[in-house]
């Protein structure tokens, strides 16, 4: 007579079984959050940068456009020692198409009428804008009247 045996399943290995993978999709969720956030963060430093980088490029291109149009007022008075244009903005330069009208790229300039003495120096302003970026330069001229007035001395300063 043969005998046969049936096991029982052990309830606890029945239970450790049903319950081998649940601890596999909490972590991929996790890991999944985790690289999300790295990467929106690292997508958000690098923007950031870009539009640091934009304004620097913008604020140096007005800085050049205000020095264009200062040394475009120097020529004037180098030519015309009496040259004056003393009113605000008195006459602009646009560098790039639209200019001053779309505030693209241009310069706006004035020219005091003084003598060009040393107690009565010219002043130029000169007003560099580039988009929302806009420098300011003025140009203290004096000019030499042993030389037949032509330009002594130029001081530089960034308003």
């Amino acid at each position: 007579m043969l005998i046969t045996v049936i096991k029982k399943p052990n309830a606890k290995r029945l239970i450790s079984n049903a319950y081998s993978g649940a601890a596999t999709l909490p972590t991929v969720i996790a890991l999944a959050v985790l690289i999300l956030v790295v990467g929106a963060g690292i997508t958000a430093s690098a923007l950031s940068e870009s539009f640091i980088s934009l304004g620097h490029k913008r604020a140096s291109e007005a800085l050049i456009f205000a020095e264009a149009g200062a040394r475009d007022a120097l020529v004037r008075i180098a030519r015309n020692k009496k040259y004056a244009c003393a009113t605000a903005d008195c006459y602009q330069i646009d560098f790039v198409s639209g200019g001053c009208a779309s505030s693209d790229g241009c310069a706006k300039i004035s020219v005091s009428s003084g003598v060009g003495s040393e107690a009565d120096p010219k002043i130029v302003i000169s007003k560099g804008i580039s988009y929302s970026s806009i420098r300011e330069l003025q140009v203290s001229v004096i000019l030499d009247a042993s030389l037949h007035g032509r330009i002594a001395t130029t001081t530089w300063t960034e308003l």
